[in-house]
């Protein structure tokens, strides 16, 4: 009996070690596949994220040769102005066939207005000189600006020579279209796609000295509305020309490749959701245009040139206010009287607030629709043959109306876009205007 007893014990002592052992062994395994499990859900986790960034690169990469294809195709711009240019001449060819003798300024008005045109061209050769990288390399921009400046003005000087159309001061019959335009355009276009890249307020600084050269190619009474329009399509248009054939012969060696940078990131986002910026426009202002005096008398404007900003502050992603200044110049004479009498510039001022409701049809474009009061102010205006004079009170009115607009994001850093405004004041002085501008946009 103690013999059993005893090699009992034994047998439980083995089969606890056996136990021990086995639960050992069990414990080591499951540490060394937790261990493993760890290792490999880190591998995998690096894996995937290296995945995510080659397509993010991917993307990228892809994007960045679109804005390259897009730099070396046929650029469109010029087309908008040039069909206005042309649709003007032939609706206000009767307003400019009409006698009238409007003041004849200096000529060194018109190098004046060569200088201010000039200053985009000026910077982007200055910053070219300075080592600041821009789109082209040399031999491209050489090129592409001794052909956009040659077509340029080599079109222009044909139309002239062609159209025969007499100027407001009637000092030749070389008015249409703008020369001046054109050199201003292809000047400013040239800065916008060299140098646009490194800041949107690079294209709207240059846009915006372009359209000074055309303001004041009206007020010093050198040129009509349509002929400022064709000069500013035509300088589109040969820049447009001249990098696409220069890329034709070069090819894409000669162009610093477009890279994707964090502010295009942060421009679609701000675009899609709070988009509050400023904005340069600038187009045509027609409407009523023919005043009808006391002794059967009309006194009727032509097509006006308009140009202006506006700020708009979004509350959330589809509701903005809107702040909207506008100037407006347009030549008026006298209509159904056998005497010649001088012409005259009106100028008219529109400052407005607006509600707007602004919404996306799809990630790069947005509709608006817009409500809008504010005041208008025009300055007086006097028409004399030396014995007879009109005359037209100058002063402010109250206005309201409405607007639509449509912007769309470019690969380019800015916005564009479109605005069709509608203003009406409650007495019989042009009571009801209408503008229709293209836009360039900087987000804020």
């Amino acid at each position: 009996m103690y013999v059993f007893i005893e090699n009992m014990t034994r047998l439980t002592h083995i089969f606890i070690l056996l136990g021990l052992l086995f639960a050992f062994k069990a414990s080591a395994q499951e540490t060394v596949d937790s261990a493993y499990m760890a290792q490999l859900d880190s591998l995998l986790t690096i894996a995937e994220e290296e995945k995510k960034q080659e397509e993010a690169k991917k993307v990228i990469e892809d994007f960045e040769n679109l804005m390259l294809k897009k730099e070396m195709s046929f650029g469109t711009s010029g087309i908008a102005p040039m069909f206005r240019g042309g649709m003007l001449m032939w609706t206000d060819h009767n307003f400019y066939k009409q006698p009238a003798k409007f003041e004849t300024t200096k000529n060194s008005y018109r190098w004046t207005d060569y200088a201010i045109g000039g200053l985009p061209l000026l910077a982007n050769w200055t910053l070219k000189a300075a080592g600041v990288k821009s789109r082209s390399k040399l031999e491209r921009m050489l090129t592409a600006n001794a052909l956009a400046f040659s077509m340029s003005f080599g079109l222009t000087e044909l139309l002239k020579t062609q159209v025969n159309e007499t100027r407001p001061d009637r000092t030749d019959n070389k008015s249409f279209s703008s020369c001046h335009a054109a050199f201003a355009f292809t000047s400013a276009s040239i800065l916008s796609r060299e140098y646009g890249h490194l800041s949107p307020w690079v294209t709207i600084g240059s846009y915006t000295t372009a359209s000074a050269t055309q303001m004041l190619r009206i007020k010093h009474n050198k040129h009509w509305t349509s002929d400022i329009f064709m000069g500013a399509g035509i300088g589109l248009t040969s820049t447009n020309l001249a990098y696409f054939l220069t890329d034709k012969i070069l090819g894409k060696d000669a162009i610093n490749k477009p890279k994707v940078t964090m502010s295009d990131m942060q421009r679609m986002v701000k675009f899609n959701t709070m988009p509050s910026g400023f904005t340069f426009l600038t187009g045509t202002e027609i409407g009523d245009r023919s005043i009808e005096m006391e002794d059967g008398i009309r006194i009727k404007t032509g097509a006006a040139f308009t140009a202006g900003f506006d700020i708009d502050c979004y509350t959330s992603d589809v509701f903005a206010i809107e702040f909207m200044a506008r100037t407006t110049e347009a030549q008026m004479k006298v209509f159904g009287s056998p005497n010649l009498f001088t012409g005259d510039n009106l100028s008219i001022y529109h400052a407005d607030l607006a509600a707007k409701y602004c919404y996306p049809i799809n990630p790069g474009m947005r509709l608006g629709f817009k409500l809008l009061a504010g005041s208008r102010i025009n300055n007086g205006i006097n028409l004399t043959d030396g014995t007879k004079t009109y005359s037209l009170k100058g002063g402010g009115r109250f206005e309201f109306g409405s607007g639509m607009s449509v912007e769309y994001i470019q690969t380019e850093n800015y916005i564009m876009g479109f605005n069709f405004d509608y203003y009406h004041t409650c007495n019989t002085f042009m009571k009801n205007r209408y503008s229709i501008s293209s836009v360039y946009k900087v987000l804020f």
